[in-house]
């Protein structure tokens, strides 16, 4: 949760200096107005791998752009398993999506030592009225974050096994590549991928064995390799023909607004 001991000083977050202000809510906006824009940013939060952010259903009256680290979006059913929604990545912008009650429908933790700059509701709306070029982003990113949404529901209820791991790591990996460099070394092609086996299964509503199988059965392929949270994709090629994946909805996210 979110209290003064996460709270980091402001200057460890210079909006001119961003690396993921490209892919960011403030990712149109002129490089001459970035001093004007960093005062609709409330807070610079830090938090520790493994602390609950958000507790499914409770109200929230902020939204964030995640800076650093990965966070995961998830539920817990009735059953007691949890159904992972989302892996989110620097750049990406949480929270602007609510029920009528002001209450966000999902619970959020840091899948790794995370930063955020978060933006309470007076100042979105702020910003959002006075800057134009903002309003359109945040409209493109939310569009944006429901195509990929749609393709997640097909890969949930329409591929079979060896596809829908294929595809969550492809996406995942490709997303990695552009949201987060630091993570990713180009001159190997291996990347620090946050899910394990069980998180996997918990994405795909499948046993961390199933996926194991399926893993296991690309590395014997040639198609990737992996562990101890690294991953590095062979022939993405072949495994984004396994999977029906497009990798312009990563390269190019934008491209359907223009």
């Amino acid at each position: 949760m979110i209290t003064e001991n996460n709270i980091a000083h402001s200057k460890t977050a210079d909006c001119s200096q961003c690396t993921i202000r490209s892919r960011s809510l403030f990712g149109t906006v002129d490089e001459s107005k970035m001093r004007m824009t960093q005062k609709y940013r409330d807070k610079y939060c830090r938090f520790s791998a493994g602390e609950v952010i958000h507790n499914e259903r409770d109200s929230i009256d902020y939204a964030f752009t995640l800076r650093t680290g990965c966070l995961i979006l998830y539920n817990y059913l009735d059953s007691g398993e949890r159904q992972i929604l989302r892996v989110v990545l620097p750049g990406d912008f949480v929270g602007f999506s609510r029920n009528n009650k002001g209450e966000l429908l999902y619970s959020i933790k840091a899948e790794t030592d995370s930063g955020i700059c978060l933006f309470f509701d007076d100042n979105v709306t702020k910003m959002i009225n006075e800057n134009s070029e903002i309003a359109k982003r945040l409209i493109d990113l939310q569009s944006h974050e429901m195509s990929l949404c749609q393709q997640r529901v097909l890969n949930l209820g329409q591929k079979n096994a060896t596809e829908s791991v294929a595809y969550l790591i492809m996406e995942l990996y490709s997303r990695i590549r552009v949201q987060s460099p630091d993570d990713f070394n180009f001159a190997t092609g291996e990347a620090f991928f946050p899910l394990n086996q069980a998180d996997m299964g918990d994405a795909l509503g499948l046993t961390k064995v199933h996926v194991n199988r399926v893993i296991a059965g690309f590395k014997e392929q040639g198609l990737l390799t992996c562990g101890r949270k690294k991953m590095r994709v062979i022939d993405e090629e072949s495994l984004s023909d396994i999977a029906q994946f497009d990798i312009d909805l990563i390269e190019e996210p934008f491209r359907q607004f223009i």
